[in-house]
C-alpha cells in the first residue's frame, strides 16, 4: 500500500504520542520535526491537521502546536465510555468467537499468569494490550472495535503510568481476565459483560486513586480537583453490564 510522507509522519508522531515518547502538553515545532522526517513542512502540517481532526493534538494560532493534554475528568468520562463498549463486545464475543480465537485467549492467558509471576511491568502490559485485542477481534464488529481502540490510544499514555502504581495490582487484573476467559469458555454471556465492565471500572478508580494521592504519576490539564473526585464515588453504580 503506497504511503504518502504525510501518512507516514502521521503514522509515527500518533505512535509515539500514544506510547507516551510525546507526553501531553509538549510543544511540536514544524521546523524540527521536518528536519527529524526529512520532508518539507507540507505533509507536517497536513499530519498534524489529521492528528489534530482525531483528538491527538491541539493547534491554537499564533500560540503553538501542542500534544494534547487531556484533563482528569475527561479520562474519567473515557473510562466509562469504554466500561459500556467493552461489556457490548464481551456479550458479541461470547456469541461469535472461533475455535482458534479462544485458544489464543488461553494461551494469552497463560503468558499472562507468567508476567505476573516474574513482576515484569513491560510483559505485563504487552499482554494486557493483546489480552483485549483478541477479544476485540472476537466480537465481529469492526465500528465497535475501532472506537474502542480508538479511546485505548487516547488514554494509554495515562494508563501506562497505573502500572507502575502501588494502587494498580497486575494480579488483580489478571484474574478479571481470567473470569472472562472462563465465562466465555461456560458460554456465560452474563458473567462475561459483568467482568468486562467492572474491570475497567477497576482501572478507573485506580487512576481517580492516582489523581488524589500521587498527581506526579499522571499528566492531566489542571481543573478543579473534585470534579473528578466526585466521578470516583459514583462509579459502582455506573458500570453494570448491559442488558440487550
Amino acid at each position: 500500500m503506497f504511503m504518502t510522507n504525510a501518512d507516514r509522519v502521521k503514522a509515527e508522531l500518533e505512535n509515539q504520542i500514544v506510547s507516551g515518547v510525546l507526553a501531553p502538553g509538549v510543544t511540536l515545532d514544524e521546523t524540527a520535526l521536518g528536519e527529524m522526517f526529512d520532508v518539507s513542512r507540507t505533509p507536517i502540517r497536513e499530519a498534524l491537521l489529521q492528528l489534530s481532526a482525531e483528538g491527538f493534538v491541539r493547534i491554537v494560532p499564533r500560540a503553538g502546536i501542542y500534544v494534547v493534554q487531556l484533563s482528569a475528568a475527561e479520562l474519567v468520562d473515557m473510562f466509562e465510555t469504554l466500561a459500556y463498549a467493552e461489556s457490548l463486545c464481551a456479550k458479541l464475543a461470547i456469541e461469535r468467537i472461533s475455535p482458534g480465537q479462544l485458544k489464543k485467549l488461553g494461551n494469552l492467558q497463560e503468558s499472562g499468569r507468567q508476567a505476573v509471576a516474574d513482576k515484569d511491568t513491560e510483559a505485563y502490559a504487552q499482554y494486557n494490550m493483546a489480552f483485549h485485542e483478541c477479544v476485540y477481534a472476537s466480537c465481529g464488529n469492526r465500528y465497535l472495535t475501532n472506537q474502542m481502540l480508538y479511546i485505548r490510544k487516547r488514554t494509554n499514555p495515562y494508563r501506562q503510568s497505573q502500572f507502575d502504581h502501588a494502587c494498580f495490582s497486575a494480579e488483580a487484573s489478571w484474574k478479571d481476565h481470567q473470569a472472562m476467559y472462563e465465562a466465555f469458555l461456560r458460554n456465560d454471556v452474563q458473567t462475561a459483560m459483568r467482568v468486562a465492565s467492572q474491570h475497567i471500572a477497576a482501572h478507573t478508580r485506580h487512576f481517580a486513586e492516582m489523581a488524589e494521592t500521587s498527581p506526579e504519576h499522571l499528566f492531566f490539564a489542571h481543573e478543579p480537583s473534585q470534579r473528578a473526585l466526585q466521578r470516583k464515588k459514583d462509579l459502582s453504580q455506573l458500570f453494570m453490564p448491559l442488558t440487550l
